[in-house]
């Protein structure tokens, strides 16, 4: 707030603005912290008849050393961050202050796994009934290890389904699309999908038009060059096209006919 005495006159009548003539906003995070809940379980026994009589715990208690929201953050680490086991150990120690073993943290691991799979699979089963699904399939480093695997990933309108497997091969394709898939399957041109019905077999636009502008980029100009350019106009009237459409900008007669 300004001073209550005005800086020229020293007059005491100073009328304040409703609204801040600057803003000035700092961000911090809090600092982080581990909740640790105590059970206690008691026991006793009948002073009449001497049977031992024990407590229980609550219902709601978790199994293990670890509750849900430090399993699915672990979960989080590992999957998303693609951090190795003794990675997340050395980052829960530096940043929570807490120590665990590896087998504690593979165990979260395991049960986070085990209660996702039900809907992962039925997610699966789902886009594996689409008529028309979109895959594609990139390189997965996990921090730590020297093993390359790869990540899949498989969506139809409503669902979408990521698997990381050891390989990009035919094999991993029918393992995630199901060998008798009827839909129709929108890929790169991976050789990994040439079992595919041609006919039921579509490539995925933005990969041909990522190829053509390398072409029409080529350094060494003459005619690669120049077929690359026109092919990259081409394609890129077909999105403009689709996009369009899609804005309700231009009518359906006219969408089939640039279409052609």
């Amino acid at each position: 707030m300004p001073s209550s005495l005005c800086p020229c006159c020293g007059d005491s009548h100073i009328a304040i603005n409703q609204k801040p003539s600057y803003r000035h906003q700092v961000h911090e995070i809090p600092e982080p912290i581990v909740n640790i809940t105590e059970y206690q379980v008691f026991h006793g026994w009948c002073q009449n008849c001497q049977t031992s009589v024990k407590g229980k715990r609550p219902q709601d208690t978790p199994q293990g050393i670890m509750g849900p929201n430090l399993m699915s953050y672990i979960a989080l680490l590992a999957g998303q961050f693609h951090l190795s086991v003794r990675k997340i150990q050395e980052l829960l120690k530096l940043q929570l202050g807490t120590s665990f073993s590896t087998g504690a943290i593979s165990e979260a691991q395991g049960k986070v796994s085990s209660m996702l799979t039900p809907l992962h699979q039925a997610v699966r089963d789902a886009i594996q009934k689409a008529p028309m699904v979109h895959i594609d399939e990139t390189s997965h480093i996990r921090n730590g290890e020297s093993s390359l695997r790869w990540c899949w990933l498989m969506s139809s309108d409503d669902w979408v389904y990521e698997r990381v497997l050891f390989s990009r091969s035919t094999h991993s394709a029918k393992v995630m699309l199901n060998e008798k898939f009827a839909g129709v399957v929108i890929s790169d041109q991976c050789a990994s999908y040439n079992w595919l019905n041609p006919e039921k077999h579509q490539f995925c636009l933005g990969h041909l038009k990522r190829n053509l502008q390398q072409m029409a980029d080529y350094s060494g100009g003459g005619l690669t060059a120049f077929i690359g350019k026109r092919l990259t106009l081409l394609i890129n009237m077909i999105f403009r096209t689709q996009h369009r459409y899609e804005e309700e900008n231009i009518s359906a007669e006219i969408y089939f006919r640039r279409m052609k």
